[in-house]
């Protein structure tokens, strides 16, 4: 019998959060931010099931069940703070298929992450679609960077500080330079291949889905916060 290949999105959230403290339970128009997340996804219909995968019993708890959510207690040796993202994304899909009898075949994974509470279904889906026109192996969500290591971020390099990247322009304005991208969680999406065979955080075969500034806020500490409620103030009224 011939598997059916499906999209499976991740949701992750440990207990033990860094920076933000209990970060799974903040909440942003009276909901928590991994509510938010999963019930974006549970809104794509371009996505089969989601996993919501936990160490913590009481994040597990913060979301209802539902028919295409998967609660799956993460183990110990996957919830550590120094645990890539890779092998947190094969215990899913090896989870999910096992509990699926091998009757499916995970050929995508989407990853929403709980601390981007800005991003919209239609964003998802957008990204789900570009992915499956090009086909890479990695899809990575990204606005315009504030800052440009051609010329305004600088690093050591021997006794010295000197630009981040070297051009060979020698260029007076920020014009002149190329144009880079900053990395955010809004959507990811490897294929099954990077995953398993690849295994890279950021493999070769890598296109990127820009998403507009204003809505790129990654929770990583207070300040965050406060950036995503003044938005919210000035934008949904």
């Amino acid at each position: 019998m011939e598997k059916k290949e499906i999209n499976l999105a991740l949701v992750a959230a440990r207990k033990n959060s860094k920076g933000v403290k209990n970060k799974s339970f903040l909440k942003i128009n009276n909901k928590s931010i991994l509510k938010l997340a999963v019930d974006k996804a549970l809104k794509s219909k371009k996505i089969f099931k989601v996993i919501l995968s936990s160490d913590g019993q009481k994040i597990l708890d913060l979301v209802p069940k539902n028919k295409n959510l998967i609660k799956l207690k993460r183990k110990k040796k996957l919830s550590n703070d120094k645990t890539p993202m890779l092998p947190v994304m094969k215990d899913a899909i090896s989870n999910f298929e096992k509990k699926s009898n091998l009757n499916f075949l995970v050929k995508s994974l989407i990853i929403v992450d709980p601390t981007s509470p800005l991003r919209t279904s239609n964003d998802i889906n957008k990204a789900i679609s570009l992915f499956e026109r090009k086909k890479p192996d990695l899809l990575v969500s990204v606005h315009k960077a504030q800052h440009n290591p051609y010329f305004s971020i600088i690093e050591k390099k021997g006794k010295f500080y000197n630009l981040s990247k070297s051009s060979k322009s020698n260029p007076g304005s920020r014009q002149e330079v190329k144009e880079v991208f900053e990395i955010n969680t809004i959507v990811w999406i490897y294929s099954r291949k990077a995953i398993f065979k690849i295994k890279k955080r950021i493999p070769k075969k890598t296109i990127i889905f820009i998403t507009p500034i204003e809505r790129s806020i990654d929770i990583d500490n207070y300040n965050d916060i406060k950036l995503i409620n003044y938005y919210l103030q000035n934008n949904e009224k």
